[in-house]
């Protein structure tokens, strides 16, 4: 299982959108997370994510906004990853 952490900037509702056959999808719920991203330098880097969250556990973060959060997640896609 992978795990982000990151400081709760907001939750929010991304917009509905129409598909190519006209079908409306429901926009989705996400978190969206100021991350800290390690350099090859040694250094690190802000980086502002956008995490979709299942409806079910919105309650678990709702009112810990300017916090620091850890959310479990799943690849979606080809991902790259790099060790450090």
């Amino acid at each position: 299982m992978l795990r982000i952490t990151g400081h709760l900037i907001s939750i929010y509702t991304s917009g509905d959108f129409k598909r190519e056959d006209g079908e409306v999808v429901k926009g989705k719920t996400k978190l969206q997370l100021l991350t800290k991203v390690p350099l090859k330098n040694g250094g690190t880097k802000n980086e502002l994510i956008d995490l979709s969250i299942p409806l079910e556990k919105v309650a678990k973060y709702k009112g810990k906004e300017n916090t620091d959060v850890e959310v479990d997640v799943a690849i979606v896609g080809k991902a790259t990853f790099y060790g450090i």
